[in-house]
């Protein structure tokens, strides 16, 4: 019999919370990029923030201009909230489920940012040896961190 070794979770749900298991490191990281990422969305100059803002109307400019125009200060605002919240809770034990949505706002947005910086497509493979490696790598990273904090956040759903 062959045993699994149970893998770390970065997040795990404790109750109505969320623990946050992540080293120091991390969590300083994770603070420094949520900065980095909220000087960039209040900018919001950066043509790489594209992704983060798809067009509702592909087939009419003109609605899709409406559009944009309700919401993206609102989606703007939200963003560096999130920002801001993730910042302000880095070196928290837990989370309550405002700030662990504001987590996976930051951590999703931070991917689709660089994700688009890097040009990823799913035919890509990792080159540990490409100039971008890291990048590539720090890419990686927030992908399974809100993959852990999507889990985590719907631990309990079916018990309600």
């Amino acid at each position: 019999m062959i045993l699994r070794r149970r893998r770390p979770h970065a997040f795990e749900r404790d109750g109505d919370r969320t623990a946050i298991r992540l080293g120091d490191d991390e969590r300083s990281m994770l603070a420094n990029l949520a900065g980095q990422f909220r000087a960039v969305v209040a900018d919001d100059a950066d043509p790489d923030l594209r992704r983060l803002y798809p067009t509702a109307y592909p087939d009419d400019p003109e609605h899709d201009a409406d559009y944009s125009e309700l919401v993206h200060d609102d989606l703007v605002r939200t963003r560096v909230a999130a920002a801001d919240t993730v910042v302000a809770t880095a070196s928290a034990v837990s989370l309550d489920a405002d700030q662990l949505a504001a987590w996976m706002q930051v951590l999703n947005g931070l991917r689709l940012l660089l994700g688009t910086r890097l040009d990823v497509s799913e035919e890509d493979e990792f080159d540990p040896e490409a100039d971008d490696a890291p990048t590539r790598a720090l890419l990686s990273w927030l992908g399974f961190l809100l993959e852990e904090a999507v889990v985590a956040a719907s631990a309990d759903l079916g018990d309600t």
